[in-house]
């Protein structure tokens, strides 16, 4: 009988990615016992069964299998900004986008929902991580920007309000996290619940100034 190639394929990517998340819990797992600086590459792969070659196969570096749970949502964000009803006022649309992205790790059934809450939780202990973040995430924070600017027919070069509502939101959010990783047995229905919050405040007199 024939084998469909599409299947192989199909099973070669799942078994990828079955080791990218891995790797990644394992090394998150590590970093909050042990601490970010004090774990090494080595150590990652050992304890998650894969030589040092393989580790590098997936990430470049400490940073990168730290951070790729969290830049990979905030690439959906972008994705799902993109793709809400354009007659949403403009936060609006951030704030739906944000929210329709952590709905759906939580629909996702497969433990990524955890992980990604591991891994806010982690950021909040390792300043030097958090800043590896925020420096990456100014590059996402500006392609939302021109997202808005897009769908409001403004010059995001020349009218703030795009920039201004992205860093805005995105620093309630993070405020939200923030209170969020000091909860004990905290879940994600109540992330949600604080981003909802601190949202709250903002909403209103954000979309006001694009009308």
């Amino acid at each position: 009988m024939a084998v469909d190639p599409s299947s192989v394929s199909s099973l070669r990517e799942r078994k990828k990615l079955r080791t990218r998340y891995a790797i990644i819990d394992t090394a998150v797992g590590l970093f909050l016992e042990r601490g970010y600086d004090e774990t090494t590459v080595a150590e990652i792969a050992e304890a998650a069964e894969v030589a040092p070659r393989t580790f590098f196969r997936y990430f470049a570096t400490k940073d990168e299998v730290a951070l790729d749970l969290v830049t990979e949502a905030d690439e959906k964000v972008l994705l799902a900004l993109e793709t809400r009803p354009a007659d949403e006022p403009p936060v609006t649309a951030l704030r739906n986008a944000t929210r329709t992205t952590v709905e759906q790790l939580r629909e996702s059934n497969d433990g990524t929902d955890e992980l990604w809450l591991r891994t806010q939780r982690l950021l909040e202990k390792s300043p030097p991580l958090l800043a590896a973040y925020l420096q990456r995430a100014k590059s996402i924070e500006n392609r939302m920007a021109r997202c808005l600017a897009t769908r409001e027919g403004v010059d995001p070069d020349t009218d703030m309000r795009p920039t201004l509502a992205v860093s805005i939101v995105g620093a309630a959010l993070r405020a939200a996290e923030r209170q969020w990783s000091t909860l004990p047995g905290a879940t994600l229905d109540d992330l949600l619940h604080l981003r909802d919050l601190a949202l709250d405040i903002l909403q209103e007199p954000l979309d006001r100034h694009w009308t």
